[in-house]
């Protein structure tokens, strides 16, 4: 016997709910789920696998189908990865509403020609399951694939077989998305050194400079530097800066971008110079018995300024070890436990207010006798 249930509202309301809820179990990505998966796996059409779209990084479903053509690497990262290029959805795309916004970028930054990248968007604005409906548009000028689409395209897997530096845009919901650029590297560069030919250290006013050494199999075809630290003036492999007031007791660093005829490009950071004012004083010698509230910090240079009682230039310096290396005014002076020094710049009978830059391997405390 069959028996018919009255069409309540109630028992359409039952209904709804359980509509709702098979409708979860066949396709949970659907619910607005917001766990994370792998950019790496295969993306899979949802036309031609049904309801089983891979799911985004933050839930949403992706529409582009897989291609046949893989890889499997170590890159020059030293991570492995495996993936397959994304290929266009054939369905048609939702309309544009306007509401899903983001970032989006390459992952990761830098890759070897021949190898897969995943661009990925990073959704900042709108819902999950806005994004989920919403029509991507990749623009990816270079790739094998060079405009890929679908409904809730997310990420994309393509491959790049030239170098060089490259740029991707994305149309996201009717939004327009400009994406972090993607280095890929081809004939490697080695840099042997970048050297402070001028010294490790600098006073305020002089010229610091560097030169790098690096080789390639690619002819090198340029040199560009920059440092936050100031201006930098550079011809090819060398490169100068004036040290400043400011720059004092600061490190100061100078970064080399090179690149071959592959457009190969790798930045390489100099060495450090320290630059020390003259004119600026960190401490002011104790007179006639060691201070050790100033004594100085093993291994940074400092300003010592002659107290205003001092007259003569007897600078009696004194270390808890033996074989401390003290460097007064670039000149070096090995102590054992205790020397006697006279500064070149110091004259005898005016000391007072002399400045010296000191420097020392171990912890120094150093006083003016007369």
């Amino acid at each position: 016997m069959t028996i018919f249930y009255p069409m309540t509202d109630k028992n359409l309301l039952r209904i709804g709910f359980f509509g709702v809820f098979l409708g979860c179990l066949i396709s949970f990505s659907a619910c607005g789920s917001d766990s994370s998966s792998s950019a790496d796996g295969d993306f899979f059409s949802s036309n031609s696998q049904g309801d089983d779209s891979a799911a985004s990084n933050d839930g949403s479903s992706q529409s582009g189908d897989a291609d046949d053509s893989s890889t499997s690497t170590v890159n020059s990262n030293g991570s492995s990865n495996k993936k397959n290029e994304t290929v266009s959805s054939n369905e048609a795309l939702m309309e544009a509403k306007k509401v899903v916004k983001g970032t989006c970028g390459p992952s990761p930054e830098e890759i070897d020609k021949g190898d897969i990248v995943t661009w990925e968007f990073y959704r900042s604005e709108g819902k999950v399951f806005d994004q989920i409906v919403a029509p991507f548009v990749w623009t990816l000028s270079g790739a094998s694939k060079e405009t890929l689409q679908g409904n809730g395209l997310n990420s994309v897997n393509v491959r790049y077989t030239n170098s060089g530096k490259y740029t991707a845009k994305l149309s996201v919901d009717g939004n327009e998305v400009e994406c972090d650029p993607l280095r890929v590297q081809g004939v490697p560069i080695t840099v042997k050194a970048c050297k402070a030919t001028s010294g490790a250290s600098a006073n305020a006013g002089e010229t610091i400079s560097w030169e790098v050494d690096a080789e390639s199999e690619s002819k090198i075809t340029e040199y560009s530097w920059k440092s936050s630290d100031g201006e930098v003036k550079f011809d090819g492999k060398k490169a100068t800066m004036v040290a400043t007031g400011e720059m004092h007791k600061k490190s100061v660093k100078a970064t080399v971008s090179i690149t071959n005829a592959d457009k190969t490009t790798v930045d390489y950071t100099c060495e450090p110079v320290t630059v020390i004012d003259p004119n600026q004083v960190d401490i002011v010698i104790a007179y006639s018995n060691p201070d050790k509230t100033k004594s100085f910090t093993a291994g940074e240079t400092l300003v010592a300024q002659y107290p205003p009682n001092a007259v003569n230039c007897d600078l009696q310096c004194t270390s808890d070890g033996d074989g401390t290396i003290l460097e007064v005014n670039g000149v070096e002076y090995v102590i054992g436990y205790s020397k006697g020094i006279t500064p070149d710049n110091c004259t005898n009978g005016s000391a007072a207010g002399t400045k010296i830059s000191v420097k020392a391997s171990m912890l120094i405390n150093c006083y003016v006798t007369y």
